[in-house]
């Protein structure tokens, strides 16, 4: 954000009273986050871009009910996990993947060779095998967490639940990972990692 962006509780505010350009503004701030935080979930690009679209008219229709008790994005993707809850309820039973492509790619800068390529890419195999064993809570955690880098409480204000409870799922659900990956990599993977 440079000096001419206005923060976000401004914009918030600019968009409470209608302003077209504020909510542009928004929308370019954090739609990406929010696609990214769906298509996660959703692995479907279109059904994605509508819940960017459907948090954004949230947004724009509630932007007065804004408190300040949150981050402004902690707020938005609090919005766009409703809409991904309401989406799933609609579409009956909904595969949640937690893991994109990246982890599938994760090598070093350092050009490996094909060998270690393919092991990094077994591993990260590995890795999304044991992620969907994960009940979808967990994974979420794990999502807000290490993707979006939120906070407990501010995970806890996403998921309209306890500090304590975000930590005791974060806590479960590495617990599981760890499991899974030492009965599918063997007890040395941390060291092979």
């Amino acid at each position: 954000m440079d000096d001419h962006t206005p923060p976000d509780e401004e914009l918030l505010a600019d968009i409470a009273r209608q302003d077209k350009q504020a909510m542009h503004r928004f929308y370019v701030r954090h739609s990406q986050a929010v696609h990214a935080f769906a298509l996660r979930r959703l692995q479907d690009m279109d059904d994605a871009q509508d819940v960017v679209v459907d948090t954004m008219f949230e947004v724009w229709r509630h932007a007065a009910q804004f408190q300040g008790q949150s981050q402004v994005r902690t707020w938005v993707l609090g919005i766009a996990r409703h809409k991904l809850l309401d989406r799933n309820r609609a579409k009956g039973s909904l595969e949640i993947q937690e893991l994109d492509d990246a982890v599938m790619n994760t090598t070093a800068d350092l050009t490996p060779g094909p060998f270690a390529l393919l092991v990094a890419k077994q591993k990260a195999e590995v890795l999304l095998d044991c992620m969907e064993v994960l009940p979808d809570v967990q994974r979420e955690c794990l999502h807000l967490a290490f993707y979006e880098e939120l906070s407990l409480k501010e995970i806890a204000l996403v998921q309209d639940i306890p500090s304590n409870t975000v930590a005791t799922r974060i806590h479960h659900a590495k617990r599981k990972l760890a499991d899974c990956l030492s009965r599918a990599l063997g007890g040395d993977w941390r060291a092979s990692a």
